[in-house]
């Protein structure tokens, strides 16, 4: 079995800006350099024999190039017993459009994807189910955090592997934007 997620990766001068804002929260468990990514699409656990289908489908998207800019912090959860940090987008429309094309295309060869709203987000820390934390702080030390914009010109098939201290990714195949005729 194979768990996979279609996500961004982030380029070198977003981690850099992303730097100074991982760490001051008690309680979290901050990403590491090569655990940031964009989540677009999560698959879940899936049979080995049927990657070659979904990186077949997602090769057929075709998207337009976009700039991607980081703006912003927030957090999934409550602000005392939080889920995760993160990192907003500031142009989340094209992100978003994207999201849609590789959920749709996802699901037309059979794949249950998540029908929640989509929040373009790096996550920057999570946090033990359970942990209170004070967040309140950070939060708004934070809020005015911003890059300046990369171009987004393809999107990565990642596997993860869990393990009892971290994720681990790797690329299993990436796609490029070719610009829609």
């Amino acid at each position: 079995m194979l768990r996979l997620f279609v996500g961004l990766e982030i380029p070198a001068s977003m981690i850099d800006a992303l730097e100074h804002v991982r760490g001051g929260v008690e309680g979290a468990r901050w990403q590491r350099d090569d655990q940031l990514h964009l989540t677009l699409a999560f698959i879940g656990e899936i049979p080995n024999k049927q990657l070659g289908e979904i990186v077949d489908t997602l090769s057929q998207i075709r998207f337009e190039p976009f700039d991607m800019a980081i703006k912003g912090v927030g957090c999934f959860g409550k602000p005392k017993k939080p889920k995760s940090l993160w990192a907003g987008i500031e142009n989340k429309r094209p992100v978003a459009h994207l999201h849609e094309k590789i959920t749709h295309a996802l699901m037309q060869i059979g794949l249950d994807m998540e029908t929640r709203k989509f929040t373009p987000h790096i996550t920057l820390a999570r946090f033990k189910r359970g942990t209170d934390a004070r967040i309140g702080d950070w939060l708004s030390t934070n809020d005015c955090l911003t890059s300046s914009p990369e171009t987004v010109s393809n999107f990565t098939l990642f596997s993860s592997q869990l393990t009892s201290e971290s994720a681990h990714y790797a690329v299993e195949a990436q796609f490029g934007g070719f610009p829609v005729s």
